[in-house]
């Protein structure tokens, strides 16, 4: 997941929606992305224990490791994917889409044994536990596109325009959850179900 973050962030269309704050914060503070990460995951986390309440178990806490190795993760793959850097804007939308996939592989895989999560998808289980007649990879998208116009917001007061937030941003939004709810149907299938 790290990973397509790295690419999104270098072809330039924008990044993938969980990282859409954090990018935002890291262009207005200069923090590290890893750093802005971190941060954005403790917040989410907070988040699920006000959803959650009683429902909300000491073992969930292991996301707070989970989210300093993410954040660890997003610097050490901003260093690794420099070469997905482009001012061929038809390569940037391919590097948009593989790294649309990767992510929506990312979460599928993240969520499938409903063990633990990084905090951006625990927080979308949590409202689903919530609201349970909501399907994961819907509630994905609601999620997603909040983070998305935070972001926008967040980005026009303190830089005065769209930083980080663009068309692949918009993307990301619409097909991460769309791309997990095929893995799931593919993988009920596999299984006969």
């Amino acid at each position: 997941m790290s990973f397509a973050i790295g690419i999104t962030v270098h072809a330039g269309l924008g990044t993938t929606t969980i990282s859409s704050l954090p990018v935002v914060w890291t262009a207005a503070s200069g923090l590290s992305l890893g750093w802005t990460t971190i941060y954005f995951n403790g917040f989410m986390i907070l988040c699920q224990i006000i959803v959650l309440r009683s429902q909300f178990k000491p073992q969930m806490l292991v996301q707070i490791l989970w989210a300093f190795l993410f954040g660890f993760l997003c610097d050490l793959s901003l260093q690794l994917t420099t070469w997905a850097q482009t001012d061929n804007y038809f390569v940037a939308w391919i590097w948009v889409i593989v790294s649309t996939i990767l992510m929506s592989i990312g979460v599928f895989i993240q969520v499938l044994p409903n063990i633990t999560f990084i905090a951006g998808e625990g927080i979308v289980s949590a409202l689903v536990k919530k609201f349970p007649n909501v399907e994961f990879g819907t509630m994905k998208q609601i999620v997603d596109w909040t983070f998305v116009s935070v972001a926008a917001i967040l980005s026009w007061i303190t830089m005065g325009g769209l930083i980080g937030v663009r068309e692949g941003t918009v993307f990301a939004a619409f097909f991460i959850g769309f791309f997990v709810r095929q893995w799931r149907k593919l993988y009920l299938r596999s299984i006969g179900h």
